[in-house]
């Protein structure tokens, strides 16, 4: 039994320091977010957001270089040569959580915007491409409106990122499930991940503004012409 003590007890003495460690870490990196977010309210969103920022200890869900576009599905070219106010552009992509946030570059001190992915669906286009690119349509909800459309370099990146948007975008229904219960208290999120989101609820009114469809064109000119038509 002596023997059994002592070894518990140098067990015990081995556990302090690692579990010191690790409650030392967490109080870095608290500290950390916690100065990330007053630089980032501070400037009103222009930093404090870098990649490291919202990667965290555990890094993002998904990251790569892509582009994007805020557009509708016009078929052959995927949207990608209508002309709006959000043209196509090289983007470093970055999810994390709940939320897909786009950067300028991976030297920006904060994200463009933020995409919201609870309801949303992504679909790779298999019969259309851009300049050899794999194109990736980002829908509201599996039959919804075409949201936004990326395109990666190959097919390996879109299929993870298609993956990753479908993964994450179901956690988040389950969590809005949890809150609509009234079981919030079961969340279980890392501080990078709430970081994360903070930034998110700031930047999603940054998105741009998506283009009109030509379906709403066409409806448009019927509805003026009938109204043309009208007997007075």
């Amino acid at each position: 039994m002596e023997n059994e003590n002592t070894d518990n007890g140098n067990q015990s003495e081995h556990s302090r320091p690692s579990m010191s460690k690790r409650a030392s870490l967490r109080e870095s990196m608290s500290g950390a977010f916690r100065k990330a977010r007053m630089s980032f309210v501070r400037s009103r969103g222009k930093r404090g957001a870098t990649l490291n920022d919202l990667r965290g200890t555990k890094g993002a869900d998904f990251e790569a270089e892509g582009m994007i576009h805020r557009g509708v599905e016009t078929g052959c070219c995927g949207g990608f040569f209508m002309g709006n106010s959000d043209p196509m552009k090289e983007r470093y992509i970055l999810l994390k959580g709940a939320f897909c946030f786009v950067f300028d570059s991976e030297d920006s001190s904060s994200p463009l915007y933020a995409i919201k992915l609870h309801g949303m669906a992504a679909e790779i286009k298999d019969q259309h491409s851009y300049q050899g690119r794999t194109l990736v349509l980002l829908r509201a909800g599996s039959l919804g409106d075409v949201q936004y459309e990326f395109s990666f370099l190959d097919e390996s990146t879109a299929n993870k990122f298609k993956t990753t948007v479908t993964q994450q975008a179901s956690a988040a229904a389950t969590e809005e499930t949890r809150k609509r219960l009234g079981h919030e208290h079961l969340l279980n999120k890392r501080a990078s991940v709430r970081y994360a989101e903070t930034v998110a609820i700031a930047k999603e009114k940054e998105q741009p503004d998506k283009p009109i469809s030509r379906n709403e064109i066409l409806a448009n000119m019927a509805e003026a012409d009938g109204m043309g038509t009208t007997p007075m």
